[in-house]
Parts: structure tokens; sequence; C-alpha cells
């Protein structure tokens, strides 16, 4: 049973603030995928959400048009006339956007949540001009510190309160149906890494208030059982669950060119 990740007018207020990058981190995307692209060219951003992505990259001199089908998510990017970025209310699987038209498409923490996501991928590639680049950004979490370590414990305990719950892309096999589809990919870039310090007991009770994207789609009941669980197993774990440590984070790009 696919998970429902939509996007109601809660999640679309608290996205921006759960979600932020450092501000240094920011523009290193932004410039880095200008870089990528050349200064002035166009790129689609799907699921533009609140612009966190998108903003820094127009900031950076790109012109941005970003699409998301959620318009509580678009009510929350805040105007810039310095760097304006065109939005679009519409379906990924569907875009409202004319052939060869792109000079990059770039997907953040989206594809997962498509349920076509084939149909997505052939929706990227009709809007791409020849050469043009998908760029697939992500944020990276060690998975050996106490954050990395919790997330993978909440998977655990959803799975296993809930066997048959996946998002509808969840075993995608993303990169192959790129190459089938004429893509080459190139290597993974590392943007930026920096720490964070944080604590088991400040997860746990970010998990319960519901400041991880993870636990946007789970039920009150399904979200206390698995965070029970985590709960039990951190405490057996480290003890002292208000010790901070350090958690190291990423952000990377995977480019497949067309």
């Amino acid at each position: 049973m696919p998970l429902d990740f939509a996007f109601n007018e809660r999640v679309a207020q608290d996205y921006a603030k759960q979600r932020a990058h450092p501000p240094w981190v920011s523009a290193q995307i932004g410039r880095a995928v200008v870089a990528r692209l050349g200064r002035g060219a166009r790129l689609l951003e799907l699921g533009v959400g609140t612009g966190r992505i998108a903003r820094p990259i127009a900031a950076a001199g790109g012109r941005v048009v970003g699409i998301d089908l959620s318009q509580e998510m678009l009510r929350e990017v805040p105007p810039t006339a310095d760097a304006p970025i065109m939005l679009l209310r519409g379906d990924i699987q569907s875009l409202p956007v004319k052939s060869s038209s792109m000079a990059g498409v770039m997907a953040v923490h989206v594809l997962h949540l498509i349920p076509d996501w084939r149909l997505a991928l052939s929706e990227i590639v009709r809007v791409l001009r020849p050469g043009g680049l998908f760029i697939q950004g992500r944020d990276q979490t060690d998975p050996d510190s106490i954050a990395g370590q919790l997330r993978h414990q909440l998977r655990i305990a959803v799975m296993a309160l809930l066997p048959d719950a996946q998002p509808p892309a969840a075993r995608a096999s993303i990169p192959q149906a790129l190459a089938a589809m004429g893509g080459t990919a190139q290597a993974e870039q590392v943007v930026a890494c920096w720490l964070e310090s944080s604590s088991p007991a400040a997860i746990l009770q970010g998990m319960m208030s519901r400041a991880d994207a993870e636990t946007w789609a789970l039920d009150d009941g399904l979200l206390q059982a698995a965070v029970g669980r985590v709960h039990e197993w951190a405490t057996a774990q480290w003890g002292d669950l208000a010790r901070a440590q350090p958690v190291e984070r990423r952000f990377l790009l995977n480019v497949t060119q067309f």
C-alpha cells in the first residue's frame, strides 16, 4: 500500500523550515547548478515546493521555471524581484512545457513520490533540448550518525508495523531507466558538506512533532507506535538521549546528459 505523501497547508508551511540549508550551502548549490548549465540557461525544477532550491539557482543567474502540484506549496514561495522564478501548477507526469525547451531539468527528493515515475522520466526527456541535463539533487545524512541511525530505525519500525507500505518509486531503478532512454550519467558531485549538532532526544522529539518529512505520511497512531519502537532502540543503544553529537550532512548532485 503506497503511503500518502500529499502536502497539506501545515506541511507546506513547515517545509521550508524543516528542509532549510545553511545560507552558504544554498548559495553553493545555486552556483554549482548554474556552473553546469551556464548563466541565463532555462531550468525547470520539478516539485519546486517552497523554492528552497530554485531561489539560490535564480540568484546565481539561472532562469528558473518551477512546477508543483501543490497550490499550498506554491503559496509559500517568497516573491523576489532580483531573482524572479516563474511558477506553474501542474503534474510532473504531464508537464505543461514545450518539447526541447529546457537546458536543464532538476528534481530534489521528488521522483519517489510520483505514482508513474517512468512516465515522469519520459516527460523530462521530452522537454530537454539536445544535450540538456537532468540534475538530481539530494540531501545525505551520514548513516552512521545518530540522525542516520534513528532514521533507519524509523523505517524499520514503519515497515514492521505496516509491511506493505512503500512510496510509489521506492524500488525504482531510475539510473537504469535513464540510461535506457539514452542518458549518459556523469560522476556524482559533492556540492557541500557541513556539520550540525543534535541529540537523540531532539531527533525523537522532531519525529513526534513531524519535523522530519518521512513522518508526514504516517497517521497519528502509526507515528506514535513507530517512534515508540525507535525510542526503545535508542535508549538501549545510547542510554543518555540528551547528549548532543555531531551529524555530518551533504548535498549531492547526480547529472545525466541527453
